[in-house]
């Protein structure tokens, strides 16, 4: 990896998704979605009670070896319909894209997963 020695590489992290489709604290539209140089970032205007937290940013979460995504339920229907099919309108879980040789796991159900298109598997050891 080019920017192994810039940036930490995390064996695994483990991530899940909002309503909204936001990821750790990175939330659409907000500025954090453009750090591309600090490792941990604060937020002080959360839309989402604590206002103020801390976050990994995208260039840590996506040098990981491997990133993995957990998300369950018929709420997440939609959101994921959007972070799967339609990973161009750019929700921040869909900006989570672990660079070579890293890797992307969703770990799902199938009421969270009715609505969306894309290939699933089954999850075998």
């Amino acid at each position: 990896q080019k920017d192994a020695a810039r940036f930490p590489v995390f064996d695994l992290i483990l991530l899940g998704t909002g309503p909204d489709g936001h990821t750790a604290s990175l939330f659409p539209g907000h500025a954090l979605l453009s750090e591309d140089d600090r490792w941990v970032a604060y937020i002080e205007d959360s839309p989402k009670p604590p206002p103020r937290r801390i976050t990994l940013t995208y260039p840590v979460i996506n040098h990981a070896a491997r990133v993995v995504f957990v998300a369950t339920g018929e709420g997440k229907q939609d959101t994921l319909r959007e972070i799967l099919d339609e990973p161009e309108k750019g929700l921040p879980s869909a900006r989570v894209r672990p660079v070579n040789p890293g890797h992307l796991y969703w770990f799902t159900d199938d009421a969270a997963t009715s609505k969306v298109v894309y290939s699933k598997s089954q999850f075998k050891l």
